[in-house]
């Protein structure tokens, strides 16, 4: 029993060391936007910062798609064999070499339709300056680290990348017409970040670049399928906006919205270290449970959670004015107050997602249930967008996501509710 309890109090202070890490990390994804953001608006104006938006919102689809499913499933299978050395190795070479692939094929295609994808004068030669952001997340294993628990190195390597950012940001952006270099100053944070990951991964993990059979790399892609199709799903709904309002709207309002989003997703962060710390370590744990311990397990964690993500949308809702003033720019980006309290149900519902979606179901083995509930839901939510957008503008684009966390809640729920019926 001592050795037991020994055990028990090793794994609790391992998951609140590395909360407290991913805490670090997004503590600085909430001031960081905080010193930029107002800045930007100011400077670069409501327009520009529109374009830039939607340039960057394309480099990350570019980033999403060659993450594919590797940041979850192999987070799951390295953290299952972190003992065995040789084999992590591998899992590490696999995954980078098809992130490689990947890459490469969609950029070429990028550049094949640039005349369709980009209408702004600027954005093609923004879109190549922000290619250094696909290599150097390429070049970022944040799965290794997490898969290892060992989150002090992916606090260590995103903090570098957005400090030097923040810092060029300053630096660089000197008048509206600089608003083109924003991509360039992103390349630079993300290249950052992936010259540190390849040094610790050598220098912590003993990871070597070496070759791996197709097998091997065939089978990173079968593992990452239906995660991909599930976190890609996620992110073509919660990104979608602005290049779906840019098709509707003056580049103005998507600067709005774009603001308004990124205080949200900046205060979501507040809290999302909590299920990041917990998803390695609940793959671990439920490897050898039943699935009936397993949610047991997970309603313990989710009530006291949901409570504490409750309390900080409430507070966002109710001082919306007084956030909006300071992290979008001032009073005269007032505009963006009503986009904001839309959208503060995303706080809730966006994490409650995360929980029993990614950090349940995806380690409960449901992988294709969580699919199914996020393709609905993106459905629906480009389906809300398409049909209100040029009536409603930014309102609408923050409504559809509002409504989008939700439904993927409930349908989360249905999933796990389905799990515990057939016990």
């Amino acid at each position: 029993m001592k050795v037991f309890n020994n055990q028990n109090n090793g794994n609790v202070k391992k998951v609140a060391g590395n909360f407290m890490y991913l805490s670090v990390l997004n503590a600085l994804n909430i001031i960081l936007p905080l010193i930029t953001l107002p800045y930007l608006m100011r400077t670069v104006g409501k327009g520009n910062y529109g374009i830039y938006s939607y340039v960057y919102m394309i480099l990350q689809y570019v980033i999403t798609f060659s993450t594919y499913g590797f940041n979850f499933s192999a987070t799951k299978q390295i953290s299952q064999c972190r003992d065995d050395r040789e084999k992590v190795n591998v899992i590490y070479n696999s995954v980078i070499i098809s992130k490689i692939m990947i890459g490469m094929a969609l950029v070429a295609l990028l550049f094949l339709f640039s005349r369709f994808v980009f209408r702004d004068e600027q954005a093609p030669l923004m879109f190549v300056f922000g290619l250094g952001m696909v290599v150097g997340d390429i070049l970022t294993p944040l799965w290794l680290f997490q898969g290892m628990e060992k989150m002090k190195y992916m606090t260590l390597v995103n903090a570098s990348s957005k400090i030097l950012f923040t810092i060029l940001v300053f630096v660089v952006i000197r008048k509206a017409d600089d608003y083109y270099l924003l991509v360039l100053l992103n390349s630079a944070g993300y290249l950052l970040a992936g010259i540190i990951s390849l040094f610790l991964a050598s220098k912590q993990f003993g990871m070597r670049f070496r070759s791996v059979s197709f097998q091997d790399i065939k089978y990173q892609f079968k593992e990452g399928g239906a995660v991909f199709g599930s976190t890609f799903g996620m992110y073509l709904y919660r990104n979608a906006n602005v290049i779906i309002l840019k098709q509707f709207v003056p580049n103005e309002v998507v600067g709005v919205y774009s603001a308004a989003e990124k205080v949200i997703k900046g205060f979501q962060s507040i809290v999302q270290p909590a299920a990041q710390a917990l998803f390695p370590h609940l793959s671990l744990r439920f490897k050898d449970k039943s699935d009936a311990e397993n949610l047991r397990s997970l309603k313990k964690i989710a009530f006291p959670f949901a409570g504490a993500v409750l309390i900080i949308a409430l507070g966002v809702y109710l001082f919306a004015p007084w956030i909006s003033d300071i992290l979008c720019g001032g009073v005269e980006f007032r505009a963006c107050v009503p986009i904001i309290r839309i959208m503060t149900p995303v706080i809730l519902f966006g994490e409650i997602n995360y929980l029993i979606g990614i950090v349940g179901l995806i380690n409960l083995n449901r992988q294709k249930q969580f699919l199914r509930s996020v393709v609905i839901t993106g459905l629906f939510s480009v389906c809300f967008i398409l049909i209100f957008a040029g009536r409603f503008g930014a309102q609408a684009a923050g409504t559809s996501m509002s409504l989008s966390e939700l439904l993927l809640s409930i349908l989360c729920l249905l999933a796990l509710m389905s799990i515990k019926r057939k016990k």
